[in-house]
């Protein structure tokens, strides 16, 4: 295992991704609300446990599965990557349809980002068609940087990304903001 540090909080659970993971990974990385949205991913479970091995050999690369404390499987995984200087990005991220764990899985990861690793600004990029978590980014107050410089290829189709930023100045408000809403989803848990 990379890492052995967990996070948890308002009922959720980031842990360190690990090589039993392979398949759930694959599954939620193929679902069909995941589909277009998420960089071509292993299809199957063989190619996803050897994504796992070279991931393990890299520094600066952190994915971990999001579960539920009241819940057995992971409902979803997310990454911190890219960290280079005092930057890095968040992305990987999908959640299983109906899990309520968006506000909580986010609140630990960028608690990760500026907390733990002292990072003073993250980015993340969103498939400009992915209505939904443009519309969660832009509701928390993170800075909208506008369409990446990069196109990306996902399933064989050139897509625009919106790139956002999160700064130290403006992580306060958002993990206000986050906890409010990771203590309302946590009542919509099993």
């Amino acid at each position: 295992m990379k890492h052995s540090f967990h996070m948890e909080k308002f009922g959720v659970r980031l842990r360190p991704v690990e090589i039993t993971d392979a398949a759930r990974i694959v599954e939620l990385r193929n679902s069909p609300h995941a589909r277009g949205f998420l960089g071509d991913s292993a299809t199957t479970v063989g190619d996803q446990e050897k994504w796992l091995m070279a991931y393990f050999e890299r520094r600066g690369d952190y994915c971990f599965m999001i579960e539920t404390l009241s819940g057995n499987s992971p409902v979803g995984m997310l990454g911190v990557y890219n960290i280079e200087s005092e930057q890095g990005e968040m992305g990987r991220w999908i959640v299983q349809r109906g899990a309520m764990v968006a506000p909580a899985s986010a609140l630990l990861a960028w608690s990760f980002c500026f907390e733990r690793l002292g990072l003073k600004s993250v980015v993340g990029l969103v498939v400009e068609t992915n209505k939904e978590v443009l519309s969660f980014h832009r509701r928390l107050g993170c800075e909208e940087v506008g369409i990446h410089s990069q196109t990306r290829v996902i399933g064989g189709e050139s897509v625009r990304m919106i790139e956002f930023l999160i700064t130290q100045d403006l992580w306060p408000s958002i993990k206000r903001d986050l906890e409010k809403y990771a203590e309302m989803a946590q009542l919509f848990f099993p």
